[in-house]
């Protein structure tokens, strides 16, 4: 990796700069001066330019071509190991069959891919974090940029540790988190020489003791300060959504439910209304938008963005890779008039195509069909075809609605859970009415539409993870649908090539149980090779 001075940017706007991906220096056991120049540790100017490199990091860190770029890229990677997307297509699958997870060899697989992403974040908070601690005069850390620059480090380092212990540890048990390991714990209080020298995991409950002392740091810095339309920063409400998503995870019904109001009481965002959530996500102006990237005018976004990756509207040259439906289960659930269905293309449906569709993107071969039938993804569009331009979203408001109606059925507020959910899902359905389902029952109803309306977000494989939801697909309507549509792409062929491509050996390694050890991703290989302190997940 280069050095981090090259890639400074004083000003506020974060789309000035561009880190490349650090592969190995996460895993480097000697000091290393990339991320820790004194230079730029030592100064006001310099701990700015750090922190700002966390957010493009957020939308321009490489992972591989076909993989796309930014944490957007890495979220739509996770879900498509879901139980709501269904594969019958030539595609990328590592991921889909955990193949990808369980690899700990690769350096161009998830589960490195992940590790190499969010250790890089950490990295630059604890040397920014130590820098605005041990460098800066009193007077200098009064600075409300610098006040702002120090709560957005100690966020970034708990989404980033958050993320890490839903990957690579058990679900969170308040009776063995404790013993349970974690993840390798490196934080500020290391020198430069120390911070990637061999380190034991912690467990599960140290990083959670990290993670929530980190948020309350971050919720109490930025809580004064001014947030105005910030969604490329992490602001108050951004914190307190992360705390949400927290919170979840350690079944901590009452936190969650508290931090979810603030997020929304606070976001500067409202909640976005039928044709509004057609605009192909990808204008971070958008109301309900919380946490998001602008690609500035100037910036030469090429074919590994997010949207050129996953865009309907863009010819990437590798949308084969993106082959997958919905799951029909759930899909066919929604009111006639809810807007999201128009997120999904059913051919075996009388449905219209979007005029701007690329043709490589729904592909006819001979008259067959080469993408789902069954409802291939239709969520995303570049804002011009004849580039990938676009913004990236990270969180928005709807997950917020989703988590305080979930945090609230939890604990028996019936009524509370029915008009939270009724509030966020009216504005996607103007069908939709009040729901009168209570206690298990209402739970099933609020995942129903917490699934489809944040699928390819990055939220329903950590929900099934942290619930014990072991995915089921051949369950899924869809291969039934695909035996009986009689037009091009059905009949028993196609049903019979389907449900083989979905329970071949290429699925050994999917978790059967809830408490099964494939819930855990692999530890890279480099990890452990240099650091045998880390122990190895089973």
């Amino acid at each position: 990796m280069k050095r981090l001075h090259k890639y400074l940017a004083i000003a506020a706007g974060v789309t000035l700069l561009t880190l490349p991906a650090c592969k190995k220096d996460f895993l480097e056991t000697s000091s290393t001066t990339s991320l820790g120049d004194k230079q730029a540790e030592g100064t006001q100017e310099g701990l700015l330019g750090i922190v700002n490199g966390l957010h493009s990091m957020m939308y321009a860190y490489n992972f591989g071509q076909g993989f796309g770029a930014g944490a957007p890229s890495l979220n739509l990677r996770l879900d498509l190991m879901s139980d709501d997307v269904i594969n019958t297509q030539p595609a990328s699958l590592r991921e889909y069959t955990y193949l990808g997870a369980h690899n700990e060899r690769g350096d161009d697989v998830i589960n490195f891919r992940a590790w190499d992403f969010y250790y890089t974040l950490i990295q630059h908070t604890n040397i920014a974090i130590r820098g605005f601690k041990n460098t800066l005069t009193e007077e200098e850390r009064k600075d409300k940029k610098i006040r702002y620059s120090v709560g957005e480090a100690y966020a970034f380092r708990a989404y980033a540790y958050h993320q890490l212990v839903q990957l690579y540890a058990k679900r969170y048990n308040a009776s063995t988190a404790a013993s349970d390991p974690g993840v390798v714990m490196r934080t500020d209080e290391a020198t430069n020489a120390q911070l990637y020298e061999k380190a034991r995991r912690g467990t599960v409950a140290e990083a959670y003791e990290l993670i929530e002392s980190d948020l309350k740091m971050a919720m109490e810095t930025l809580k004064d300060l001014d947030q105005n339309n910030s969604r490329n920063h992490l602001r108050y409400s951004t914190v307190c959504g992360i705390a949400a998503r927290v919170a979840l995870c350690k079944s901590d019904w009452a936190a969650a439910e508290t931090y979810a109001k603030e997020a929304i009481a606070n976001a500067n965002s409202k909640l976005q209304v039928g044709e509004e959530l057609l605009d192909g996500f990808n204008d971070y102006t958008a109301n309900e938008w919380m946490w998001g990237y602008r690609y500035a005018e100037t910036q030469n976004q090429g074919y590994g963005t997010f949207l050129a990756t996953y865009s309907t509207n863009f010819d990437n040259g590798w949308q084969d890779h993106f082959r997958f439906a919905v799951n029909r289960n759930i899909f066919d659930q929604l009111g006639t008039n809810d807007v999201r269905r128009k997120w999904w293309y059913c051919y075996d449906q009388d449905q219209n195509i979007p005029e701007d569709v690329d043709a490589g993107y729904l592909p006819l071969i001979s008259g067959t069909p080469g993408f789902e039938i069954t409802g291939q993804c239709m969520k995303y569009r570049v804002q011009n075809h004849a580039s990938s331009k676009g913004d990236v979203l990270i969180m928005r408001l709807g997950e917020m609605y989703y988590i305080q109606a979930e945090a609230e059925a939890r604990q028996g507020k019936d009524a509370a859970a029915q008009t939270t959910l009724y509030t966020v899902v009216k504005t996607r359905d103007a069908d939709f009415v009040q729901p009168t389902e209570t206690g298990d029952a209402l739970i099933e109803k609020i995942f129903l539409h917490k699934r489809l309306d944040l699928l390819f977000e990055g939220v329903r494989f950590f929900d099934m993870k942290r619930l014990g939801i072991v995915p089921n697909r051949l369950a899924a309507k869809n291969f039934q649908i695909i035996k009986d549509f009689a037009g091009p792409g059905g009949g028993e062929t196609k049903y019979q090539e389907a449900i083989a491509k979905n329970q071949n050996a290429s699925f050994e390694t999917m978790p059967k149980t809830p408490d099964d050890k494939n819930w855990q991703f692999k530890i890279p290989y480099s990890e452990i090779k240099v650091n045998p302190l880390c122990q190895q997940n089973p």
